[in-house]
């Protein structure tokens, strides 16, 4: 046989070598979609809010009279997506100083990310000196985040509570805790992390950290995240303490500002 016939049959070769591949990764892509809506469909139904009592609790919805304030999340949401290379994404959100409140505008941007019916989401109240999260669940709680680091014994499953939103789960922060800083470096909490990015595959997980002035905790914490967002209140920081949290949360990851009043 000829060197050009043996050329011929090798790129012949390798043509369909690449069509079994590229047929392989179509399978395989189809398996894991179908898996990721099944996950989703079989989550269990919580008991979700009503348009009413959506507005009492300050949480965007498809269809609020609000529209500007439900497209100012949205375009927050596309933002991260384009800084992302996966649906499957940690974001720290933390304030700039003690008079912003980062709860609301952390809960509400999982919220948006739960609009997808194609995407769950998690809030996870961080900051041990509150538990703004207990207002977000519609059980009661028992353990949280602090319960469940300190002790090796509670499993994940019973510190992840349904909240009155559609595929939006929430771990609260489970009270105070001195030594939550220390809590915060261990290996269970590296663990953890892995763990509740790893349950979907498509999930949306909000860090809601104490503010950079009040504690370490939001420095630690931003290890774990792909992107961190500051809360800032309008009129109420100067320069140098924004210039000072985003230092805090590192240039790297820093995402950006959220200004509220």
């Amino acid at each position: 046989m000829d060197k050009n016939k043996e050329r011929n049959i090798e790129q012949l070769i390798e043509g369909v070598d690449a069509m079994v591949e590229s047929r392989d990764q179509l399978v395989k892509t189809a398996v894991l979609e179908h898996r990721k809506r099944e996950q989703i469909k079989n989550m269990s139904l919580p008991i979700l809010w009503t348009q009413d009592e959506l507005y009492e609790k300050k949480v965007v919805f498809i269809g609020m009279r609000q529209r500007e304030l439900l497209n100012a999340f949205r375009e927050v949401r596309i933002r991260l997506l384009q800084k992302s290379k996966s649906d499957n994404i940690v974001v720290l959100v933390s304030s700039v100083t003690t008079e912003a409140d980062s709860s609301f505008f952390g809960f509400n941007l999982a919220a948006t990310f739960a609009l997808d019916p194609h995407k769950t989401a998690l809030y996870v109240d961080c900051n041990p000196h509150s538990t703004s999260a207990e207002r977000y669940t519609t059980t009661e709680v028992d353990n949280g985040l602090v319960q469940y680091l300190f002790d090796n014994t509670i499993p994940l499953k019973h510190i992840i509570y349904p909240s009155g939103v559609e595929r939006l789960r929430v771990i609260p922060s489970g009270g105070l805790s001195e030594s939550a800083a220390e809590l915060f470096s261990s290996k269970r909490m590296e663990v953890f992390i892995a763990e509740i990015k790893n349950r979907y595959p498509d999930r949306f997980i909000v860090l809601d950290a104490p503010p950079v002035q009040q504690s370490t905790e939001a420095r630690i914490l931003s290890q774990y995240c792909d992107h961190a967002l500051l809360v800032v209140p309008f009129g109420k920081a100067v320069t140098n303490e924004v210039l000072s949290a985003v230092e805090a949360v590192g240039k790297e990851k820093f995402a950006g500002l959220v200004f509220n009043n």
